[in-house]
């Protein structure tokens, strides 16, 4: 078949080059308009997908709004059979899907219809879900909503971040897209028998954003530690500590993996407060206890518990906040 990626991301990166080697054709690749960056810096490198249509001699298709009527009309132009649809950035309109012969497919790094939306990896940790997955869909004008045409799982590691995990889900979906574009091409009407979702079911995964770094201590050391491997490598998360009232407070990003630690938190004690100071600083929580091996200071480089002890002078009694 006539494929066209659209992508920008890294995502469907291993799918990409699966596609390359098959017997597919790739005739476009369309990516978002590269951001310019600031013009005393040098330009932003081009994403890993486009390097790769390059070396292919790929064309390569950039719109500033890929529903607007001139962008429908060109990926028309393209008599494509199929779009694959993967961390391209934008969403397509009704017009923008029927361009191709047979629609798009997308694959979607959670266990449809759980976590529809733009970070379906990262919820999968901070929820502390055991299992993962990919889906690969059929494309409607609903986000994340299409017929299931396969599902792929794998458990999650205990010290798995959401970054890692998606690399393996990249990895582990390629196929199953391979899979799924081959069953197309020999019946159409495959996606006539693939799995609706049922939308009952479905919650989203929305974005993540800067503000939600912050800590709470007063949730349980589980949640805490979930999320710390769920917002790396961005936005991460971060707590304050204040080593004295003349100074101001010092912000200390949590690095993975901090660990749960086996200790009882007195009575009547703080969540925030700091336990015990060694190679680990023990934290209570609002149920448990946190270990952290390693941080980063704000403006310095990520260093050992054990280091910045002895470089600040935390101590026993101290909160974090």
């Amino acid at each position: 078949m006539k494929i066209v990626i659209m992508e920008t991301g890294s995502f469907g990166v291993p799918t990409v080059k699966m596609l390359y080697e098959s017997n597919h054709e790739i005739i476009a690749l369309v990516t978002q308009v590269k951001p310019e960056g600031k013009p005393s810096r040098e330009p932003l490198p081009e994403p890993e997908v486009v390097q790769i249509a390059v070396a292919h001699g790929t064309p390569i298709l950039r719109f500033p709004k890929i529903k607007a009527p001139e962008a429908v009309a060109a990926l028309k132009e393209l008599n494509a059979d199929i779009f694959f649809i993967c961390d391209y950035g934008q969403i397509l309109s009704s017009d923008g899907i029927q361009a191709a012969r047979l629609g798009g497919v997308n694959l979607h790094g959670s266990i449809l219809p759980k976590y529809r939306g733009s970070a379906p990896v990262q919820w999968t940790v901070f929820h502390g879900d055991k299992v993962a997955g990919a889906t690969v869909i059929h494309i409607t004008p609903e986000v994340d909503a299409g017929p299931m045409l396969s599902i792929v799982t794998t458990e999650v590691g205990e010290n798995e971040t959401a970054d890692q995990l998606e690399q393996r889900l990249a990895e582990l979906g390629a196929p199953e897209v391979i899979r799924a574009l081959d069953a197309l091409e020999k019946d159409p009407e495959h996606v006539a028998r693939a799995t609706v979702q049922d939308s009952s079911q479905a919650c989203g995964a929305p974005k993540l954003k800067k503000s939600m770094s912050v800590i709470d201590w007063s949730t349980s050391a589980v949640a805490i530690r979930n999320k710390i491997r769920a917002f790396e490598p961005w936005p991460r998360t971060f707590t304050t500590w204040v080593k004295s009232a003349k100074k101001p407070p010092l912000r200390l990003i949590l690095l993975p993996t901090p660990e749960i630690l086996p200790m009882n938190v007195p009575e009547g004690t703080e969540p925030g407060t700091i336990l015990a100071v060694g190679d680990v600083i023990a934290v209570a929580t609002g149920d448990g206890v946190l270990g952290i091996r390693h941080l980063q200071p704000a403006g310095k480089k990520p260093q050992s518990a054990a280091d910045f002890r002895s470089g600040n002078g935390i101590q026993v009694g101290d909160k974090f906040q």
